[in-house]
């Protein structure tokens, strides 16, 4: 039986070995399940409902991913798409809204703009999203206060992006607050009802 368990992960992990092993950059594998909010933690849906008290009837997921599963909250609230992201004991991750480009500063279109210019022949940015971290009281003053101590704001920017005579790759890009980059990801997507990590 053991000897069993050791064949099928080898098949089913070996071939993506390279793409994390080797790599030089992350990549991001995940897939996401509709759930109800009762089997989401309670810390979880407390802490929602205190920092959004307008939020109504938000849509569960628990999130499966390389290193784990997590729990996330979408909804929309004064015509902006939220995603609020847990780990897998409730306890609040980040927040991200969902934005459009016109919408960012100046200097933060300019910096974007010189990142993708420098490394890429061609790209084209699907969704950006600001995001939010920081503790989970400082998020929640954020968030029912408007008291920014104590949270880190970045962007997390999905775009396709080709260079030279490669095929373009779609990436998730981290970028600071001013638009700088931080660090990017790959992204799989895999459409398969069976987790295969």
């Amino acid at each position: 039986m053991r000897f069993i368990k050791t064949v099928v992960f080898s098949i089913f992990v070996f071939p993506f070995l390279p793409s994390f092993g080797f790599a030089q950059n992350e990549v991001k594998i995940e897939r996401e399940v509709g759930i109800k909010e009762k089997l989401v933690p309670s810390e979880a849906s407390e802490w929602l409902y205190d920092a959004f008290e307008e939020a109504k009837k938000p849509n569960w997921f628990q999130e499966f991913s390389l290193n784990g599963y997590s729990y996330e909250a979408k909804f929309r609230l004064e015509g902006k798409y939220y995603s609020v992201e847990f780990d897998s004991l409730g306890k609040i991750e980040d927040v991200e809204i969902e934005m459009d480009f016109d919408e960012l500063d100046d200097s933060v279109k300019k910096n974007l703009n010189q990142y993708f210019s420098d490394n890429y022949e061609v790209h084209k940015i699907s969704k950006i999203q600001i995001q939010y971290t920081g503790e989970e009281d400082d998020l929640e003053d954020f968030f029912d206060e408007n008291e920014k101590e104590g949270v880190t704001v970045r962007y997390e920017i999905e775009y396709r992006g080709k260079v030279s005579n490669k095929v373009d790759e779609i990436w998730e890009g981290t970028f600071g607050a001013d638009g700088t980059f931080i660090t990017k990801r790959k992204i799989e997507i895999r459409i398969t009802d069976n987790l295969i990590f």
